[in-house]
This record gives structure tokens, C-alpha cells and sequence, in this order.
């Protein structure tokens, strides 16, 4: 039985799969979408008439407690490896959420979730944190990721929404937006001076981007471009496994780096932050598509 009650309407739904893992299913005349109570995680977002907005691994098993490959992790409060001997990406992605919310704003369906204080307790005893996300889901998507400070001391926090975004080829894709922007070179260590050109994926890719917090546009031929706005946030990160890392990769196919790029509104790199007490910050992400398709 669904452990966590609250009323719903009726386009929304509680449902378990075959692995005991617990989803809200939203089937909106609008908009279908998929949301894992554990991780508060977006699997997917089907606006009505159109493809899925997010990839997600079709290697994935989706079994309980574990971190999902693909839609939306939230990888909080901590970015990558950020803290030393603890688990990549932070505690959000593999907790279990509580829904708080559930109903139909204009146009859009609007979801609220928050991480229990006492999981947060359990596992940051030295830290106080409310932490809520809310997804706004229609046409397009925006998902906002807002932490308080409750403690008394400051707290660092460092954090991304790791949007995985289907492609058809990914030697055909180009990253705009991000002409004469630096970024950190994960691979190689090194801060380097941005480039007077569209990003193309040319084997693995992972870059932080800081100082811009300007929009992005996904072109892809045969596909509507994405364009992707942030806000609370002045770094992006931009990732893609190549073919030789995708072999590492657990719930990831063979081919699975062909078909996706990740780019993640963040506070990571130059833009961690420091929250003093009492202090808000909402991280967040907006996902369109253009109507033409684009072709090259």
C-alpha cells in the first residue's frame, strides 16, 4: 500500500511497480508525467501529442532505494564529489520524499514534495535544512528546488538538477548560448577560456560553465529545439559519457550516450553557496521546446 496519503485528484495516481518502487503517475489532458517518491525524481514529462521531454535509460530496472538513470535526479546539497568519503551527488537522490501536493494551476499541473526533516537529521546531524521541490508540468516543464537554512551556523550547499535531454544522434547536436563562457574541464582538471563556437559533443563531455546565466538552446536535426532557462543559478553543467565511459556505466546501454546530453541548472564549482541562517535559495530549471523542427 502507497505509504504516503494524501487526497488526489483525478488525474493523479499512486502506483507501485513490479519492484515494489512507489511512482505518482499524472495522466492530465495536458500532460502525462512519472515522479518516484524516492528521490523526488522526474522520470518523465509527455506534454499531449509530443515526444517525452526527458530520457531515461531503458536499461533501468527502477528498483527500490536506489538512484534512477535518467529524467531528472536532484542531486542536493552537495555537487559530484564535493564532500570527501561521502556518496556522490549528496542524500536527496536515493531518500524518500513526501508529497505534499498535487493540483491543477491554469494550464499546468503543480507538484509539491519535501525531504523529511528527519531523514535530513539521520544523515546531516551536524546540519538543519527544509528543503521542498516543486515541478510545474504542462507544455513545458519547470522544476524548482528551494533550500532554507533553519540551523544557526552557515552551511554550504552545492547542487544540480541533472536533466538527461533525448537526442537522435549525438554527433549531430550543438550546445548554443555558451560562446566566450569559461568553464572547468572535469577531465582534465583545468579552467579554460570559453570557445566562439556552438558546444559539439565530441567524445566524453564534462564541463562546469560558471559565470552565465543566460539561456541555452538544444539543436538537434529531426528534433524541435530545447531551450533551456535557469534561475538562482550562474553555472551549468554540461555532460555526456562518450562511448568508453558509457561501458561503466551501471542501468546505461551500450549505444545510451548516442541518445542523450545532460544539461543541469547547478550551483557547483564557483557558484557553490554559503546559506546563513535563515537564508532561502531556489535552484531551478526550465525546459521548452520551439515548434519547427530544426535542420542542418
Amino acid at each position: 500500500m502507497p505509504s504516503t496519503v494524501i487526497p488526489l485528484p483525478d488525474f493523479a495516481i499512486l502506483e507501485s511497480n513490479s519492484q515494489g518502487r512507489e511512482f505518482l503517475c499524472i495522466r492530465h489532458p495536458s500532460v502525462s508525467a512519472r515522479i518516484s517518491l524516492t528521490g523526488a525524481h522526474l522520470v518523465s514529462c509527455q506534454p499531449t501529442g509530443q515526444a517525452d521531454l526527458l530520457w531515461f535509460s531503458p536499461e533501468d530496472e527502477e528498483l527500490p532505494d536506489t538512484a534512477l538513470r535518467g529524467g531528472i535526479p536532484i542531486c542536493w546539497p552537495w555537487f559530484g564529489n564535493d564532500r570527501p568519503d561521502a556518496p556522490a551527488h549528496g542524500i536527496a537522490r536515493t531518500a524518500r520524499w513526501e508529497l505534499r501536493s498535487v493540483e491543477q494551476r491554469s494550464d499546468h499541473v503543480r507538484i509539491i514534495m519535501v525531504l523529511p526533516e528527519e531523514i535530513i537529521a539521520r544523515v546531516l546531524p551536524d546540519e538543519s535544512w527544509a528543503v521542498q521541490v516543486t515541478f510545474e508540468l504542462c507544455q513545458e516543464l519547470k522544476v524548482s528546488l528551494t533550500s532554507c537554512n533553519t540551523g544557526t551556523i552557515a552551511q554550504p550547499l552545492s547542487q544540480a538538477l541533472h536533466t538527461y535531454l533525448p537526442v537522435l544522434d549525438i554527433d549531430r547536436v550543438e550546445l548554443s548560448g555558451l560562446m566566450g563562457v569559461r568553464f572547468f574541464d572535469k577531465l582534465t582538471g583545468e579552467d579554460q577560456s570559453g570557445k566562439d563556437e556552438a558546444l559539439k559533443a565530441d567524445g566524453e563531455l564534462d564541463r562546469i560553465y560558471h559565470g552565465y546565466t543566460g539561456p541555452v538552446t538544444l539543436y538537434c536535426p529531426g528534433m524541435p529545439d530545447r531551450i533551456i532557462t535557469r534561475e538562482g543559478s550562474s553555472s551549468l553543467v554540461v555532460w555526456n559519457p562518450g562511448h568508453e565511459k558509457s561501458k561503466t556505466l551501471s542501468q546505461f546501454p551500450a549505444d545510451g550516450y548516442r541518445r542523450m546530453i545532460c544539461v543541469e541548472a547547478a550551483n557547483a564549482g564557483q557558484d557553490k553557496r554559503l546559506l546563513a541562517p535563515g537564508e532561502v535559495h531556489t535552484l531551478a530549471t526550465r525546459l521548452r521546446r520551439e515548434k519547427a523542427l530544426h535542420d542542418v
